[in-house]
C-alpha cells in the first residue's frame, strides 16, 4: 500500500472557536482532538476570537458565545459537546 491509500479523505473543517478566560473551552476542545484522533477524516483546529482570524470568523458568522463548533463554515454547535454529538455533527455535515 502506498502513504496515500493509507490516508483517510478529509470530508470536513473543524474550528472551534474559543477564549483564553473560557473555562467550558477546554473540555470542547479536548472532545473534538480525542475524535480527531480516532477519525482523522476532518481537518480541526481552534481558535481564540481574541485573535484577528478568530474575531473576524465570530463577526462574520454572529458568534456571541464560546465554545463555538463551526463545520465547514458554518455554526454547527455552541457549549461542550459529547464525543457522541460531535460524531454526530459530523456525519450530518
Amino acid at each position: 500500500m502506498t502513504e496515500e491509500t493509507n490516508k483517510k479523505e478529509i470530508k470536513h473543517n473543524v474550528i472551534l472557536l474559543v477564549s483564553k478566560w473560557c473555562e467550558e473551552c477546554i473540555p470542547a476542545d479536548n472532545t473534538w482532538k480525542r475524535l480527531y484522533e480516532e477519525r482523522k477524516d476532518f481537518n480541526y483546529r481552534s481558535l481564540d476570537v481574541s485573535e484577528p482570524e478568530g474575531r473576524r470568523l465570530s463577526i462574520e458568522l454572529y458568534i456571541r458565545s464560546v465554545p463555538s463548533t463551526i463545520i465547514d463554515g458554518k455554526l454547527s454547535y455552541v457549549g461542550i459537546p459529547t464525543k457522541e454529538d460531535a460524531n454526530e455533527l459530523l456525519n450530518l455535515a
